[in-house]
């Protein structure tokens, strides 16, 4: 008998949901102080890779509308945790970055996504750790390749 309180007939789909769900509620827990969501946290770790990118690009990058993008960023500037530039380039493109404060709290933001990968891997080898992590990262591809078609046929 497993310890597990899954059954073990649910495919891959179903479980990847539990997971996300179980993440987003951790997440939207551990950012309440710094009066973030699970929803921001997503565009708060792409600013810290990729500073000044436009609002499009990460609508884009995410595969979301540019509402829910401006939405998300408008809520991170009112925080003052992100800055919002219109971009030389092209007058009708904003530009992102953290600001000072956004960066001040980039470890512990850091350290919350660290937290949960540490509680939810525990029990797997460090072979496990890099198979899954290899497994996960050829299903994301193909579900991106899966979107693209998609979105190539409209």
């Amino acid at each position: 008998m497993s310890d597990s309180p899954l059954p073990s007939s649910l495919p891959p789909g179903p479980l990847l949901s539990i997971i996300n769900r179980a993440r987003v509620i951790f997440l939207n827990e551990r950012l309440k102080p710094f009066k973030l969501s699970a929803g921001q946290y997503p565009v708060f770790m792409c600013l810290l890779k990729h500073p000044d990118i436009t609002q499009d690009t990460m609508a884009r990058y995410f595969h979301l509308d540019k509402g829910t993008i401006a939405r998300t960023v408008k809520k991170m500037e009112d925080a003052e945790y992100i800055s919002r530039r219109v971009d030389p380039d092209n007058r009708r493109a904003f530009r992102l970055s953290l600001t000072r404060k956004g960066y001040q709290i980039a470890p512990e933001i850091m350290a919350i996504d660290q937290e949960w990968e540490q509680a939810v891997s525990c029990q797997l080898t460090k072979e496990e750790k890099e198979q899954l992590q290899k497994l996960l990262r050829q299903v994301a591809s193909s579900s991106i390749q899966t979107i693209r078609a998609l979105e190539g046929e409209n």
